[in-house]
Parts: structure tokens; sequence; C-alpha cells
């Protein structure tokens, strides 16, 4: 249960990143910087089981946070989205 709620949370930052990146919302800045530090906090608590995809959490939330202060390039946005997106739906299987 609580793998489907993380992957719910998972897939609704996927989008919140990539539309407050793509098109430039910057009222979305410091909820994304919210999520960002959700995630970060979620990697690093996963982390215990030595899981390849809280390294990458870790590692997404770290772009996320700078991303909500910086102009990132859109191929960064867009990996990092897909990935979050992708982990997200297989978590829901």
């Amino acid at each position: 249960m609580i793998i489907k709620i993380l992957g719910i949370l998972d897939i609704i930052v996927a989008i919140l990143f990539w539309i407050f990146a793509v098109f430039s919302i910057s009222s979305l800045s410091s909820f994304v910087l919210l999520l960002g530090l959700f995630l970060l906090v979620k990697g690093i608590i996963f982390i215990t089981n030595f899981s390849v995809a809280s390294i990458f959490d870790i590692i997404s939330s770290l772009i996320i946070i700078i991303g909500s202060s910086f102009n990132l390039p859109i191929i960064i946005v867009v990996i990092v989205s897909l990935f979050l997106f992708q982990k997200g739906f297989f978590s829901l299987l």
C-alpha cells in the first residue's frame, strides 16, 4: 500500500517538475522545492535498503532543488521527469 502511495507521489512530482520547468511557472518554485525535499527525505530513508532507485531519488531530488532556483536545460528536466514517472508507474503495477 505504501509503495503505491509513494508511486503516485513520484508521478505527481514528475508532472509538476516538468510543468514548472518547461513553462517557466515561477509561482510553483516553492512547491517544487518542497517536493524536491520530500524526494530527498524519501531517498535517504530508503537508502538503507541499498537500492539503486533510492540513489537515483537522491540525485533527482538534488536536481529538482537546484532547478527550483536556476534554469536547467530542458533535456535534464525531461530525463528526471521521465525517470520519476516511470518509477511511479512501475510501482503501481
